[in-house]
This record gives structure tokens, C-alpha cells and sequence, in this order.
């Protein structure tokens, strides 16, 4: 199975990081390059049990993905588990941890597609997914005020 790690410094303190990424905001602006999201959830608090449901559209193909959230230490971390994807599994830590500069983010997810041999292929998808993320992250927490 593989699991892929992403980390990244950012210039505002860990609790910021978890009221972004807490946050509809987050879903949205973090989304894939040419991928709109539809929030189908009535609820999105990051809250252990709550269920999200999107609606992922990248060109003419519509994705569902419903997501399990667990492992909830508010300020510090959470874990959505997909239920439901294009993914035969798919989970992903979000950590907020302490750092002289900031914080770091760290993202840690491990997957398999329902075609081994297409993992390799996905894992670069992944991997491109995660640094835009980071990369939207850092953009947007630098310019904002959260880190006050």
C-alpha cells in the first residue's frame, strides 16, 4: 500500500492551520487544479464521526466522496477516511504540529486502487494533489491574518 508524506513550514502558529483546514474555505480552495467541489454535507464540522459528502467534477466526470472523520484532537489533528471514492482505500492524517517558524503541516495518506499497477501512476497524481495543497496553503495563510 502506499503512503506518501507531505510536509511543509508555515509562517503561522499550528491552531491556524487547523481553523483553515477545519474549514468549507479549505475544501474548496484546496480542490485539484480544473476540479470544481460541491459540498453536498449539511454538516462539515471537523468533529469525530461527522461524514462529509462532496461531489468532485474534474472535466465531464463527476466523482463522489464521502468521507469518515476520526481521530479528532482539535488544534492538533484529524483523519478523513474515504467510505466512499474512486479510491479501494483511502486515508489521510492532517497534522498541525509546533514549529520554531510556524508550524509545520504534515499530510500522511495511504491508499490502494482498485488496479495495483495503476498505484504508481496515482501516487505522482497524489503527490502533485498535495504540493498544491501546501503550496495554496502557505499562499493563503501568509497574506492572512490568522497567524495574529
Amino acid at each position: 500500500m502506499p503512503r506518501l508524506v507531505f510536509e511543509t513550514v508555515m509562517p503561522v502558529p499550528p491552531q491556524a492551520l487547523w481553523e483553515f483546514h477545519s474549514s468549507v474555505q479549505a475544501l474548496t480552495r484546496l480542490s485539484p487544479p480544473g476540479a470544481s467541489v460541491t459540498v453536498l454535507s449539511d454538516d462539515l464540522e471537523v468533529r469525530e464521526g461527522a461524514l462529509h459528502v462532496l461531489s468532485i467534477r474534474r472535466g465531464l466526470i463527476p466523482l463522489s466522496w464521502e468521507a469518515l472523520i476520526s481521530e479528532v484532537v482539535p488544534g492538533r489533528q484529524f483523519r478523513d477516511t474515504a467510505v466512499k471514492s474512486p479510491f479501494k482505500y483511502w486515508t489521510h492524517l492532517h497534522e498541525f504540529l509546533e514549529h520554531p517558524s510556524g508550524s509545520l503541516l504534515r499530510d500522511t495518506v495511504d491508499f490502494t486502487f482498485h488496479l495495483p499497477f495503476m498505484e504508481g501512476l496515482l501516487a505522482k497524481d497524489v503527490t502533485k494533489l498535495f504540493e498544491h495543497r501546501h503550496r495554496v496553503t502557505r499562499e493563503m495563510l501568509a497574506g492572512s491574518s490568522l497567524g495574529s
